[in-house]
């Protein structure tokens, strides 16, 4: 998935904007509340989209890349469903500072888990609600020690709303919301009216493989995060008129895109980015990992768009630049298997399999199953079942792989005879 997958951006905001469901989404976008990253400034999107008029200004003056507001994804989802605080919403819901994939929040745990144990009794029951990165690393162990209940609002990289449903149902039955440093959940519990407060001491993240961060660093680093720190220090019932328009202002709610708006923006930029990447090729500048890069943008785009001779012109002047690689391949046994031309799929995506350059377990994956459903289309299941079983190999959990498996057993007689299903394709 894409890095604006996390959390289910893409899918909320194709909803807000009400984007054709067909096209690529070409954007780079904030992914939480705080400063933009290193790999923001270097993204080779056509456009950025930020949460608030701060981030504009900050953007502007870091890169040429046009931006917009678009707000808070999370905002636009909750107004959508009008989703608000139950009536019946108790006890407190607390989000410790969570870790990252190469980040780790550090802080005495246990001490935490006392603080929040020593809150007034109208703060309970407590419950944590931990970040899938400190699952990861087990953290939910000393909390469950403590007698705290855990939730989670599951996977972070997701294709639909999954995790944002999740994370408003927590929220949402709770009166009140705490952790021991401010995040982006600091400013959705207060936006729908849920007070929310800082107990405990900084949080240090400590590096553990991010080359764009120091080793070690803290919120209260930057003279934003001491700002927020010091506006959220708690235990409070109430939200400050000064808090309501922090809020707002931080989460974009009343300088956004309206939903036409973002997506005539969309559009537009999509238009411009295509029309560039096509100028740039017919120049025949440039060197050739660019071409191939720019080549890559547009098949996927035309592939997205359902324009076959197009994504098939581009996959093809990939050739031009060098040997055929093996995504390349892989679109071109797709452009053939869509066509129901199975046995010219078969050469290309064998061809992929082939090729000297070593490939990574998705590719492998990928180019493997569609092999399997070519060959079961030409009625070679146990080619079909082969292919298959060194896609499982790639990926074993798979669940279409699991379900070809098991279509395949019973064709090739392995398993016991039930109702014939047809396998699952990419």
């Amino acid at each position: 998935m894409s890095a604006n997958s996390i959390y289910g951006y893409n899918a909320i905001i194709r909803e807000y904007a009400s984007y054709p469901p067909n096209l690529l989404l070409l954007f780079n976008g904030d992914h939480g509340w705080g400063a933009a990253s290193v790999y923001d400034v270097l993204t080779d999107q056509p456009l950025m989209l930020v949460l608030n008029r701060r981030r504009l200004q900050a953007w502007k003056e870091k890169s040429s890349i046009p931006a917009a507001i678009l707000g808070a994804p999370f905002v636009h989802y909750r107004n959508l469903r009008q989703i608000k605080k139950d009536i019946d919403a108790n006890g407190t819901v607390a989000f410790p500072a969570h870790a990252t994939d190469l980040m780790d929040a550090v802080f005495d745990i246990d001490e935490y888990c006392k603080l929040l144990k020593s809150l007034p009794s109208e703060f309970h029951p407590i419950t944590i609600c931990l970040h899938p990165d400190d699952l990861t690393r087990k953290k939910d162990v000393i909390y469950k020690k403590h007698g705290f209940n855990i939730v989670t609002a599951g996977p972070k990289y997701v294709p639909g709303f999954e995790f944002v449903q999740k994370f408003y149902e927590i929220l949402r039955s709770h009166k009140y919301a705490t952790s021991n440093q401010v995040g982006s959940y600091s400013f959705y519990a207060v936006e729908m009216g849920i007070p929310f407060f800082i107990l405990g001491e900084p949080v240090d993240m400590e590096n553990s493989g991010d080359i764009t961060m120091p080793p070690k660093y803290s919120i209260l680093d930057h003279p934003m995060g001491v700002f927020a720190t010091a506006m959220f220090q708690g235990p409070t019932q109430v939200i400050s008129e000064e808090q309501k328009k922090f809020v707002e202002e931080e989460l974009g709610v009343h300088d956004c895109l309206s939903g036409i708006e973002l997506r005539q923006l969309l559009l537009e930029s999509n238009n411009r980015a295509i029309q560039a990447y096509q100028e740039f090729l017919k120049t025949g500048q440039g060197e050739v990992e660019d071409k191939i890069s720019t080549c890559r943008k547009l098949v996927d785009y035309f592939r997205s768009s359902g324009e076959k001779d197009k994504l098939l012109q581009y996959i093809l002047k990939s050739f031009e630049y060098a040997t055929p690689r093996a995504e390349f391949c892989c679109h071109l046994g797709y452009y053939f298997l869509n066509a129901k031309q199975y046995e010219q799929g078969v050469f290309w995506y064998k061809l992929g399999t082939q090729l000297e350059k070593p490939i990574s377990s998705l590719m492998t994956y990928i180019l493997n199953i569609q092999l399997c459903v070519c060959y079961d289309r030409l009625g070679k299941p146990e080619l079909a079942y082969e292919h298959n079983e060194i896609a499982r190999n790639a990926c074993p959990e798979d669940s279409q792989v699991l379900h070809n498996k098991k279509y395949l057993e019973r064709i090739l007689g392995i398993g016991s005879p039930e109702k014939k299903e047809i396998v699952q394709e990419k």
